[in-house]
């Protein structure tokens, strides 16, 4: 077992109910807590804050703008690209993060990174890092962590 600090092992069925139960609030601190777990455990990293900040403001101040201020043209929406744009570069170093932890532990890489530019596969590659580093995690602390979900699709719970 490790001495560095090890995350909290999250099944993919929990992150999936429990996102859409609270209206995608909870898939918000999930994405934060991850990147403070691994943050912790490799002594280096971006922090929630810094994943998350940038993402939010960036759609929420250019829409805002062009909603509540008449002066802002309704062009100026379009900046929330910026936001959208970064939430990407964070997802693709989150995965390549996840798939060296695998590489260090002498296990196959998990995650096909390049899965994030094409549409549906970019969704199926963000269940499987949930799956995945959950299932990290779990080996980690000597525990097993039944998440039915993913081990009933095998497109999400195979090490392809």
């Amino acid at each position: 077992m490790s001495s560095k600090p090890l995350g909290k092992p999250h099944p993919l069925w929990r992150v999936l109910l429990l996102s859409v139960v609270t209206l995608m609030l909870y898939y918000g601190w999930y994405k934060w807590i991850i990147q403070e777990e691994l943050r912790r455990y490799n002594g280096f990293g971006w922090s929630g804050t810094l994943c998350l900040a940038p993402f939010v403001l960036g759609i929420v101040i250019p829409q805002a703008l062009r909603i509540f201020d008449p002066d802002v043209p309704g062009w100026f929406g379009w900046f929330s690209l910026l936001g959208i744009v970064w939430i990407y570069i964070v997802q693709f170093k989150l995965y390549k993060t996840i798939n060296a932890l695998y590489c260090q532990e002498g296990m196959k890489a998990p995650l096909v990174v390049w899965w994030i530019f094409i549409p549906g596969l970019n969704l199926i590659v963000g269940l499987r890092q949930i799956h995945f580093l959950s299932q990290l995690w779990a080996k980690k602390q000597g525990v097993k962590i039944p998440d039915s979900l993913a081990e009933n699709i095998p497109l999400l719970s195979g090490n392809t």
